[in-house]
């Protein structure tokens, strides 16, 4: 393919270096991100945004292919681009009848909102949330609306395996446009997240653009990783390629968590307004918390029994109904029933609930917006008889004031303490899953910890750490058994501690107390620690408390400082 030779009134090395263009091919740090060989038209332009403009060009002007299968209808945001940076270029109209139909699919689109099903307990892989795309239709049914996904290829069961790839790169992740009610149950319904979605102040022109890049990259491929190249990073190049003024990619090189680019997005202007919706299991929570017979309430969700209903007020009998209509939706799309039974059921529901009438638009309390909540990142400093200093990459734990977080969903990543003589303690990662039972759902919480700390004999141990217990309200019960070794003396010893945690959840301020009983290593220690935390801004802390470990008891204080 020859090099193509403009007049001097058209510079290529500046085109090749238009912010644009690297937009479109998804370049950065030199090199382009998208891994699929089809994507590029020259053999270098992955690497080279020069031999890509030019082998492009070349292309839209000496046809390779005719019609879909063409330059000119493969990559209609190149072309736009090209013909609007060069109006004198001969391109070759093509017939694009592939393009042409999927733009008329989704013409109506008016608006663009970005979606956040927040954290999911008991799910590692899902504990720092997910964003997608969704594309509005003017009608404003979100039967008619489109949403664009970013998620690894993988049918990985095993949750060990499914990390080592997710997080070294092992999965190819690809863009998936399906209708949004799909999405809508999968994570609303099923999966009981609830979701936030941020409107983007997008202008028809910009929408424009978006479509015609997405077109471009939906058969795409590139490398999945599950801390930075991921879901949320993926969907930052979509709107940038709407609107490349703002910069959003180059805020995120090792992490990229889906709460922060919302954040970002919200720095850039981007977002104009935003709508909660709640989960299913809220839905049917808020629903019981409306009985008064609470008693029979569960009896009827458990047989379905109508007679039951005998035994209740007006007002109870349409919010039992209404329960067991959730409910049983629940158990459906959780796979703990059948279709044929589901549908039995809840027929039955039906025709006994429109009897009693229409009922008043159920008012479900609404969460802090997760957009103010704390930057993931943080440096603490605890003032006591040495002071110890705390530096963790991410992202939410028990330490934390809630505000923006679901409580009890905690997850820290790289979390290294110490002091100006020594290491105290360095964590790959701590999770911790909190979910609080009910009369309805019975949920198991548990932690996991891996990493290296120094312990009850002033040595430096491997640690793993796993837990189980019960969570009820606000206080946390548990036990949990350690596997630790010394490096120097190649011992392995077991640690059995039975704990309480309990925490309080004020309006800006958070109570933490602990109560322990160690057995390690043929001894006992009684731990206690008692914690104060005062948020003064949304990115800075204050902290009082007093511990009590072996013979060693202090009052500290300190802060925390975020950052993103």
């Amino acid at each position: 393919m020859p090099l193509i030779l403009f007049s001097q009134s058209i510079n290529i090395d500046k085109l090749a270096n238009d912010r644009y263009w690297h937009i479109l091919l998804h370049y950065k740090h030199n090199k382009s991100e998208i891994d699929s060989s089809d994507f590029f038209l020259s053999k270098d332009g992955k690497y080279s945004p020069f031999h890509e403009l030019n082998a492009t060009i070349y292309y839209l002007t000496h046809p390779k292919y005719k019609d879909n299968n063409s330059v000119y209808c493969r990559f209609p945001a190149r072309r736009e681009w090209i013909k609007q940076k060069i109006p004198d270029l001969k391109i070759i109209p093509q017939n694009c009848k592939d393009l042409n139909k999927e733009l008329n699919e989704i013409k109506n689109i008016s608006s663009v909102t970005l979606v956040f099903p927040t954290i999911l307990m008991n799910s590692p892989a899902s504990m720092f949330g997910h964003t997608l795309i969704r594309l509005d239709d003017k009608s404003g049914d979100l039967l008619n609306s489109y949403a664009i996904n970013f998620a690894a290829q993988t049918d990985e069961s095993n949750g060990i395996i499914y990390a080592i790839k997710g997080l070294t790169g092992g999965y190819i992740g690809k863009y998936a446009i399906v209708p949004y009610y799909e999405k809508l149950q999968e994570y609303n319904d099923i999966k009981n997240r609830n979701i936030w979605e941020y409107k983007l102040n997008l202008t028809p022109k910009e929408i424009e653009k978006l479509k015609l890049h997405l077109y471009e990259i939906k058969s795409t491929y590139s490398k999945y990783y599950y801390f930075n190249k991921n879901c949320s990073y993926q969907i930052l190049w979509l709107i940038e390629s709407a609107r490349p003024s703002v910069k959003l990619v180059n805020k995120f090189n090792y992490r990229t968590l889906p709460i922060d680019t919302i954040k970002v997005l919200k720095q850039q202007n981007l977002i104009s307004s935003s709508t909660y919706r709640p989960s299913k299991q809220k839905i049917i929570l808020k629903y019981y918390s409306l009985i008064k017979n609470k008693k029979i309430a569960l009896k009827f969700i458990k047989n379905y029994d109508t007679k039951l209903l005998k035994e209740l007020s007006l007002q109870d009998k349409k919010y039992t109904l209404d329960l067991a209509a959730n409910y049983l939706r629940y158990q459906y799309i959780s796979h703990k029933i059948s279709q044929k039974e589901y549908m039995k059921k809840f027929i039955k529901i039906l025709k006994k609930r429109s009897k009693l009438g229409v009922e008043k638009k159920l008012n479900i309390h609404i969460p802090t917006n997760p957009i103010t909540s704390h930057d993931s990142s943080k440096i603490s400093i605890l003032i006591k008889k040495e002071p110890l200093f705390t530096l963790k990459t991410a992202f939410h734990f028990k330490d934390d004031i809630n505000i923006g977080f679901s409580n009890g969903a905690y997850i820290d990543f790289f979390k290294l303490s110490f002091t100006r003589k020594k290491i105290e303690s360095f964590y790959i990662f701590t999770i911790s899953s909190l979910s609080p039972r009910n009369d309805i759902f019975k949920p198991t919480s548990w932690e996991v910890t891996l990493g290296a700390e120094r312990f009850k004999d002033n040595k430096m141990y491997a640690t793993f750490k796993s837990s189980a217990g019960v969570t009820y309200g606000n206080s946390f019960l548990y036990s949990f058994l350690i596997s630790l070794k010394d490096y120097q003396k190649e011992k392995n010893y077991l640690e059995f501690a039975p704990k309480v945690y309990f925490e309080k959840n004020l309006k800006s301020s958070k109570i933490i107390a602990i109560i322990e009983r160690n057995f390690f290593n043929f001894k006992t220690y009684n731990d206690f620690d008692f914690e104060f935390i005062k948020k003064v801004k949304r990115n800075f802390n204050l902290k009082a408390g007093y511990k009590k470990e072996l013979n060693n008891n202090f009052f500290f204080i300190g802060f925390d400082l975020y950052f993103l």
